[in-house]
């Protein structure tokens, strides 16, 4: 298997939600859910711990490093802004060959599509890969580990790529091995938004995820047929 790192990205500064990656869904965090389901991942490697959450040295987040810490989570610190630069010293620290950057307001990302996703990645040998036409909010992305650090090391690197970590390659296909691949018939819903961006995001995911009894495991494809029956329930992605 590839020295393969899930790398969680998460702060407690959100300006539209402050806090919100350790609000409260049912009886857990946010974040603890999200761990909770990605360590379901055929490709998470208990005895190694691939696993790490990426978070500021900014004091706001001292508070999320404790948690980390208190519930057995690796932590690693870095620029608040400069999240590319954040990634590559955990890079540097772990020294993977493939990344998975996930968020941490993402609570129901899918280990099935996680799977699916890092496999397609693996058999074609790509730099990048991304799944099209989910929710927003179930998957993640994949990257080469050497890829993100040779493109921190571009001279007068634009401020937006050091702050989006995967923007740089998704700008620039022509130069790298670029995947973007058709999401699963189960997990097939663009419409909808499974992330939690705002005050209205999480409270339509504390609604959504009651109806589906409180079940850190509840798959994503699950999330959706509840959608379906309940579009009364749904927050529709805005088109991009």
């Amino acid at each position: 298997m590839n020295d393969i790192l899930f790398i969680i990205q998460a702060r407690m500064g959100s300006t539209r939600l402050p806090g919100k990656v350790l609000r409260p869904l049912g009886s857990n965090r946010l974040l603890d859910i999200l761990v909770h389901r990605v360590r379901k991942s055929a490709f998470y490697q208990k005895d190694r711990d691939n696993l790490v959450i990426a978070t500021s040295d900014k004091e706001t987040d001292d508070i999320l490093e404790a948690h980390c810490v208190k519930y057995g989570f690796r932590v690693f610190r870095g620029s608040e802004e400069r999240v590319l630069d954040r990634f590559v010293q955990v890079i540097k620290a772990v020294k993977p060959t493939v990344v998975i950057r996930l968020t941490g307001d993402n609570p129901f990302v899918d280990p099935e599509l996680l799977d699916f996703m890092i496999a397609a990645h693996l058999d074609q040998g790509a730099d990048y890969t991304y799944i099209r036409h989910t929710p927003l909010g179930i998957s993640g992305e994949v990257v080469s580990a050497k890829l993100l650090t040779d493109i921190s090391r571009i001279q007068a690197l634009e401020d937006q790529y050091q702050e989006h970590v995967t923007l740089y390659v998704r700008n620039h296909p022509d130069l790298y091995r670029v995947q973007f691949i058709e999401a699963p018939e189960q997990f097939r819903a663009p419409q909808y938004r499974l992330t939690i961006d705002t005050k209205e995001d999480y409270e339509s995911i504390k609604a959504l995820y009651q109806k589906a009894g409180e079940r850190p495991d509840v798959s994503a494809s699950e999330l959706i047929n509840l959608l379906n029956r309940n579009p009364d329930a749904a927050i529709e992605r805005e088109a991009e």
